[in-house]
């Protein structure tokens, strides 16, 4: 699969993600896709740059992985399910006026705000799909996955 592709297929996510996002934590406001499209854009840099962060970490550590699914489903899975906690926590802070100052606001504040966040877990995962079987043997881990 063409990397361009894979990050169009992201961008989308992220911008439909983010919109909904928009309309769960700032519904008194009038919800825009430019609004949408900025915060997928700025959720797929921070998932660029924890996928470096991760490979970084993968290489200089030494860390070896499998060949295939199912010898790479634990490195995948324990990588970049709690990335992706953070980084759809950075999301739900900047989408959710006075979050920041919340008292345990990396847990989130609420079931819904929790529950978002594990579901942009479960897209951002979704969108890798049709990118990982591109690869002959191990995950890419950090590489293009963000």
């Amino acid at each position: 699969m063409n990397p361009g592709l894979y990050l169009l297929i992201k961008r989308i996510a992220y911008c439909l993600w983010c919109y909904l996002g928009l309309r769960l934590f700032r519904p008194q406001q009038t919800q825009s896709i430019g609004q949408a499209l900025r915060f997928g854009i700025i959720r797929l840099f921070l998932g660029l740059f924890f996928g470096l962060v991760i490979f970084f970490l993968a290489a200089f550590g030494g860390h070896t992985f499998g060949t295939g699914w199912p010898q790479n489903m634990p490195t995948y899975l324990g990588a970049y399910v709690p990335v992706r906690w953070i980084e759809w926590s950075i999301m739900a802070a900047l989408l959710t006026p006075g979050l920041l100052g919340a008292p345990l606001w990396f847990l989130g504040n609420c079931n819904r705000d929790r529950r978002w966040r594990l579901g942009g877990i479960v897209i951002s995962c979704v969108a890798d799909i049709p990118f990982i079987p591109a690869f002959d043997g191990p995950i890419p881990t950090g590489r293009f996955l963000c």
